[in-house]
């Protein structure tokens, strides 16, 4: 009898100790098919996030002129500033549209103590050709191809509804080009006295 009862006992320990590795087996299970979901999303999340990344990374503005187009002494009328640019690493072509440009001027004179008067005039480069173009026709591109050369007269005058900056001589300046989720490059420039069309502003400051 004392016998039968031991292994009853024995039997009961063997078949609970055999459910709790079922259990643990089937929880581990689950464990892994989790953590192997969760390192999948990330990769995939990590790839997606590298691809947007290597592709911001690359579109990189590259200035190759920036000059004096034209010049008004008197107000901000008719006054424009020429650019050449190219964009030699980006991985694919980018929308016009998507590269947006920025000038800031200071219009107050430290010469007359004035107050300091920041202008911001601002817009895309959807008037933007390639070098067989007059750089100003909104219909000549949509998109900017790696290693492509392009230009651009930018027309920086409130008439246009480009903004408020006005071009003045002694004036402190930066202008700035962007694209949409990507690099920027920016240069400052000052204008000259007696300035003219033609004028090297990358070589100014």
């Amino acid at each position: 009898m004392e016998g039968d009862i031991q292994r009853d006992n024995v039997a009961e320990i063997a078949l609970t100790a055999m459910v709790s590795m079922i259990m643990i087996l089937l929880f581990s299970a689950i464990v892994a098919g989790m953590a192997l979901m969760m390192i999948e999303q990330a990769f995939m999340e990590s790839k997606t996030q590298s691809t947007e990344q290597s592709k911001t990374l690359n579109s990189i503005p590259v200035i190759l002129s920036f000059e004096m187009e034209s010049f008004n002494s008197v107000d901000n009328a008719n006054e424009r500033l020429y650019i050449t640019f190219k964009f030699p690493y980006s991985s694919e072509s980018i929308p016009d549209t998507d590269v947006k440009w920025a000038l800031i001027c200071d219009n107050g004179n430290p010469v007359l103590n004035s107050q300091r008067n920041v202008e911001l005039s601002e817009g895309d480069f959807d008037f933007a050709t390639d070098l067989n173009g007059n750089g100003l026709d909104q219909n000549a591109l949509d998109e900017f191809e790696t290693g492509g050369y392009y230009h651009m007269i930018i027309r920086v005058d409130s008439p246009n509804g480009n903004g408020r900056c006005d071009l003045q001589e002694g004036l402190l300046a930066s202008f700035v080009i962007a694209i949409e989720n990507g690099r920027t490059t920016q240069i400052d420039f000052v204008v000259p006295e007696n300035v003219e069309p033609g004028y090297d502003l990358m070589g100014s400051v």
